[in-house]
């Protein structure tokens, strides 16, 4: 069976309505993923404010966060199931990506781009973190995508020790462009801090989970991904950030032709 991760504290501040639709979920633990809000609610016949005062109260930002976040726990406990029985096949991989751009994409407020829009279009110079890895490959991608929308006053910053010198010397008509797989890589958090400092604009996309990044961003953008570990290296799935990379830029060029035919 599927545990949610619930302390004695949540389970008290809980009320008598939150804590049927917590029995209800525990009984329907596989169906729950599976529906949108209003089903639940007509299912168990509480508003739909109940279910997400209750999934806030375990501490997630609404209710498509709280079925992703179910929606991985019973994938980790079937998982062994299935190896057992050899049917992981490509199936459960694709269903699994499925839900991660899916979550994703939910995250992708109409605020957030237009925020992100008033930044690309103009000449304000952007500034893109490449720490290495497989987060430049990101960065590069959205470098390529930046120079074909035909932005110009595009910079990449490849290295720690001149990422630091340029972040400190920029003005406020600046950009700064951060991108984390886990939300609390040290050197990119400095960068942020350095960025607050000198009031520059910080646009990151991050985790869907509370993150230091995040909190110092002017715009944020959230993804969904599980966070995946192999001997203390970390390879968490980069394909929901390659996602919103393409569909702020896609949006973006779609901003420019409604405009440009006005």
């Amino acid at each position: 069976m599927v545990i949610l991760n619930l302390d004695d504290t949540t389970i008290k501040n809980l009320s008598a309505n939150e804590l049927a639709v917590l029995r209800f979920i525990y009984d329907n633990i596989l169906e729950v993923p599976d529906m949108s809000i209003h089903e639940l609610a007509q299912r168990i016949s509480y508003s739909t404010s109940t279910i997400i005062r209750f999934c806030k109260k375990l501490g997630f930002s609404g209710f498509s966060e709280f079925k992703y976040a179910l929606r991985s726990e019973i994938q980790k406990t079937s998982l062994p199931e299935e190896f057992s029985r050899n049917i992981l096949n490509s199936k459960i991989i694709t269903d699994s990506l499925y839900t991660d751009i899916e979550a994703t994409s939910h995250l992708l407020s109409e605020d957030l781009l237009n925020a992100t829009f008033q930044y690309l279009n103009s000449d304000t110079p952007i500034y893109l973190w490449s720490p290495g890895g497989l987060t430049s490959v990101l960065i590069d991608y959205l470098e390529m995508l930046l120079f074909a929308s035909g932005r110009q006053n595009v910079y990449k910053i490849l290295t720690t020790k001149t990422a630091n010198h340029i972040v400190r010397s920029l003005s406020q008509d600046s950009i700064l462009f951060i991108i984390s797989a886990t939300g609390s890589y040290a050197p990119t958090i400095k960068l942020a801090k350095l960025a607050n400092m000198n009031q520059v604009p910080v646009i990151s996309i991050t985790p869907y989970t509370n993150n230091t990044i995040a909190g110092l961003s002017t715009v944020s953008f959230r993804f969904f991904a599980n966070q995946r570990e192999n001997n203390g290296a970390e390879y968490t799935s980069r394909l929901p950030i390659f996602y919103t990379i393409y569909m702020i830029m896609k949006n973006y060029l779609k901003m420019k032709e409604l405009r440009g035919s006005q």
